[in-house]
């Protein structure tokens, strides 16, 4: 078959369908909602049957296809569950090669199997789906609760760019490729597609994120008790550098100190691209509260682990009776720089 290009002189410039979706997906997203998430959001749940709502006066882009919703809200059926486990489907804008119209669709999962595939034909015919919504459906539900559904839509930012409402969306991302990049909202943290491992780096954020740190010990575990705190925050630089930091402190009643070597979990596994035994290491001060004593020494992180661990100035590792005998108010806290795996 000869060359061609569209639209054309030689054929009065009329486009037809596969040529219009071909068009369409080489000047911007494959597809996504336009605007934000919340005017309302666009799938939801109200408790008033098995159904999802579609919310009124929104657009999608489908494959080059502009999808609208209409004046009012409309519904969607959620077919019921008896089969004794959870069943999570899936709503989807569908595009339908054979009518060229994009419609609301729900693709049924297989209870106890998480979530479903969406379809994404890249061919002349068959269907493309692009996912806008987790719903949640317990075996003998009567309805659709606003907590049963997840909004996991990308959307279209008026510049162009893809946004996520949260983690779990990216992996509904139409069709990722090495280097695209989604912005998560609210936070305006961005997240890039790495071809290596197949997954999502967050590789800019405008702040730090809060981290829960777990407090252990090599034998029995510490009880922070009444009034404890365990905090740290993190930072991502280049998608692959974690900065963590944080602090672990005893309360003042219910304590357990633990035995044996202390350590602290990380936000996320250590890499490493180097062949030392600790790949990491950073900085620890230990503080007791009942006397004047403050101790420095070296967090430190091995290859591929999920916890750190510190050795004082003395050389012994942390315990807890070292470097003094641990009690109600002592501190422990630390700043490190580390490869993420």
């Amino acid at each position: 078959m000869a060359e061609s290009s569209w639209p054309s002189p030689s054929n009065g410039r009329v486009v037809d369908d596969v040529q219009y979706e071909k068009l369409g997906i080489t000047l911007g997203a494959s597809g996504g909602v336009y605007g934000d998430f919340t005017s309302p959001q666009l799938v939801f749940g109200d408790s008033t049957g098995l159904q999802v709502k579609i919310g009124a006066d929104r657009y999608a882009l489908v494959r080059g296809h502009t999808w609208w919703s209409g004046s009012s809200i409309f519904t969607k059926s959620i077919a019921s569950n008896s089969s004794g486990s959870t069943r999570i489907d899936l709503v989807v804008l569908r595009l339908s090669r054979t009518t060229w119209d994009v419609t609301v669709a729900i693709v049924q999962g297989t209870p106890g199997a998480g979530a479903p595939s969406s379809t994404k034909d890249l061919g002349t015919t068959g269907v493309w789906e692009l996912v806008l919504a987790q719903v949640t459906v317990a075996s003998g539900a009567s309805s659709i609760t606003a907590g049963n559904v997840s909004y996991v839509a990308t959307h279209i930012g008026p510049s162009g760019q893809l946004r996520v409402p949260s983690q779990t969306a990216l992996a509904y991302v139409p069709l990722p490729h090495s280097g695209m990049q989604a912005i998560m909202d609210p936070s305006a943290d961005v997240y890039t597609r790495n071809a290596a491992n197949n997954a999502w780096l967050l590789t800019s954020q405008t702040g730090p994120s809060s981290f829960t740190p777990t407090f252990t010990a090599a034998g029995t575990a510490p009880v922070l008790g009444t009034g404890g705190v365990a905090e740290s925050e993190y930072s991502i630089v280049n998608g692959k550098f974690c900065v963590y930091r944080g602090t672990v402190r005893y309360g003042t009643s219910g304590v357990t100190i633990g035995t044996g070597v202390y350590s602290v979990s990380l936000p996320f596994t250590a890499g490493s691209s180097l062949s030392a035994v600790y790949s990491s290491i950073g900085s620890f001060v230990a503080r007791d509260a009942s006397g004047p004593g403050v101790w420095a020494g070296s967090c430190s992180i091995p290859a591929a682990a999920t916890t750190m661990s510190f050795v004082a100035g003395t050389g012994g590792q942390i315990t807890n009776n070292t470097p003094f005998a641990w009690a109600v108010s002592d501190s422990l806290s630390w700043d490190i720089t580390y490869l993420i795996a």
